[in-house]
């Protein structure tokens, strides 16, 4: 829970936090359950609050601006290093090609800052690290799409898209926003990307693993990444070559920056 030595305090105190949301809770007017509810929010939620009241945050979500109780908030990290995430970058032997820091995207414009950093777990950075030492063995480097992706964005994604197969609903499994999954493809040593089944983020049953009608060459370079990946202990999924899961996601759900 959020510690707060003002509860008692009966003025409205001045505050720029973001909380998450531990639980459903209601929204309301005013500050206390006498006021009328406004709202609801489910928990994982992450909330901007400007005021506290009497153990009351006044918070806003989605455009909506309300109050709600302190028992179902708690502070969230601020920065990515507070979050417990680790930056990897091109130093470290990678091409970083962060699609959603740029409009060529399917949202057609930037999800994150122009200087986004590829974030993610340690464990998974190290899975990863892993993963280019076996590629650079056959002559290729890992280019990183996306990693760990704000929750936020996770949303802004699922209104646009809504199904499952592509996107995962926020309130249940979103892994992107653990820091745990990371969407990649492979380069050559000049830096060509080798050809796969289909382009990042397809839509499509081409960009499926049960896909029948690929190239002979996309097949081998997807096998081949998809080879390197499970080697370094991560697992695929079934509807887009390019997303890896770290089978270790006892993390939290997040919304810091990715700057």
């Amino acid at each position: 829970m959020v510690s707060s030595t003002t509860s008692e305090v009966a003025t409205i105190q001045k505050i720029d936090q973001t909380l998450k949301v531990t639980g459903q809770m209601n929204v309301r007017k005013g500050a206390g359950v006498k006021y009328p509810k406004i709202g609801q929010i489910d928990q994982e939620i992450f909330v901007k609050a400007t005021e506290f009241y009497k153990g009351w945050y006044k918070i806003s979500h989605n455009g909506q601006t309300g109050w709600a109780p302190r028992k179902y908030l708690e502070k969230a990290p601020e920065n990515y290093k507070e979050a417990g995430l680790v930056e990897l970058t091109e130093k470290d032997g990678f091409i970083i090609d962060l699609r959603y820091a740029t409009k060529k995207n399917f949202m057609e414009y930037r999800l994150y800052p122009k200087k986004a950093k590829a974030l993610m777990t340690k464990s998974t950075a190290k899975k990863l690290k892993k993963a280019n030492k076996l590629a650079n063995k056959k002559g290729y480097k890992i280019k990183i799409w996306d990693a760990y992706r704000p929750i936020s964005v996770q949303w802004a994604i699922w209104y646009k898209i809504q199904n499952h197969m592509y996107v995962s609903y926020p309130l249940e499994d979103s892994k992107h926003s653990k820091g745990v999954s990371v969407d990649v493809t492979l380069v050559d040593h000049k830096g060509k990307e080798l050809k796969m089944p289909t382009k990042f983020d397809s839509f499509s049953e081409k960009a499926g693993r049960s896909y029948t009608e690929n190239s002979k060459k996309a097949q081998q370079n997807v096998d081949l990444l998809t080879e390197i990946m499970l080697e370094a202990g991560f697992t695929s999924i079934s509807s887009e070559w390019w997303h890896y899961d770290d089978p270790n996601v006892d993390f939290p759900t997040l919304d810091v920056p990715v700057k």
